[in-house]
């Protein structure tokens, strides 16, 4: 599959995917312009001194801080909430346009406000649901992660002599890391595309297309996570603001476009023995 033309066409026949995507980035692009994300982020790795070790284990303590508990736990409701809502009323008409985009025959209308009759009660549980379970896979690996960050930093300063168990601890927190968040959005991604088809048990679905093929579906996502990754600091680099936020909104719009319809391309085809449980 040519990700690129097949992106290309869809927005051709389908363009209000591309005016969402759009949209939503420029709120995003927005709202980080008075909630600098990205600045406290750097802010907290400066109270840290800087250090990458020092800074993890400032975020695990901060979270894990009795009297931060219970406003983190305001604010992640109140987010979880909105999120949830935005969740119901956009995706699932957006990839029902995404799915029309890049099958074959004429375009269809009135996709985005199907999507919203008839499935807004289906994915804004599921939107709670990947909230909760998002939020606990977060604490986990912030937690699975300390161990390595402690015996590393002592290798590095302290004692030479634990550069091979720092090095071990290191290679399996890691290979904990990419196997627990490749199997989570691999199978949370195919569990939503699957909802916006109306099958009954969306999930089981889902996670047989995941499974079939899931180390190409983790490869390709790993891909997309790097160059995100790579694109989006070089963008931080930049000394203009505005020049900052004008090439992160055109990034972001033609990134998460692209990955949308690989996702859905991905489901419908996956080149693996699905058809028994479609």
């Amino acid at each position: 599959m040519n990700i690129i033309r097949t992106t290309f066409r869809a927005v051709i026949k389908q363009p209000p995917i591309l005016i969402i995507i759009a949209s939503i980035m420029l709120a995003a692009a927005i709202f980080n312009a008075f909630i600098p994300l990205m600045a406290m982020i750097i802010g907290v790795i400066n109270m840290a001194g800087g250090g990458f070790f020092d800074s993890v284990l400032s975020i695990v303590h901060m979270v894990t801080d009795q009297d931060n508990i219970p406003t983190i736990l305001i604010l992640l409701a109140a987010l979880t909430g909105i999120g949830s809502v935005a969740i119901g009323l956009l995706l699932p008409g957006f990839l029902l346009l995404v799915d029309d985009g890049i099958g074959k025959g004429q375009r269809k209308k009135g996709l985005f406000a199907e999507g919203i009759k008839k499935y807004f009660f289906k994915f804004f549980p599921m939107a709670l649901l990947t909230a909760l379970v998002s939020l606990l896979l977060a604490v986990f690996l912030l937690i699975s992660s300390v161990p390595a960050i402690i015996v590393t930093r002592a290798a590095m300063t302290t004692k030479p002599d634990l550069l091979i168990a720092a090095a071990f601890l290191d290679i399996v927190t890691i290979g904990v890391f990419f196997m627990c968040l490749s199997f989570f959005s691999a199978y949370i991604y195919m569990w939503y595309i699957a909802a916006s088809t109306g099958v009954e048990k969306p999930f089981r679905i889902g996670k047989a297309i995941a499974d079939c093929k899931f180390w190409r579906l983790a490869l390709g996502l790993l891909i997309f996570d790097i160059v995100f990754a790579i694109v989006i600091y070089l963008i931080y680099s930049f000394d203009s603001q505005i020049l900052r936020y004008v090439t992160g909104w055109l990034f972001t719009t033609a990134f998460f476009t692209t990955l949308a319809v690989y996702l859905v391309h991905f489901y419908k085809n996956p080149s693996g023995p699905v058809d028994n449980v479609r």
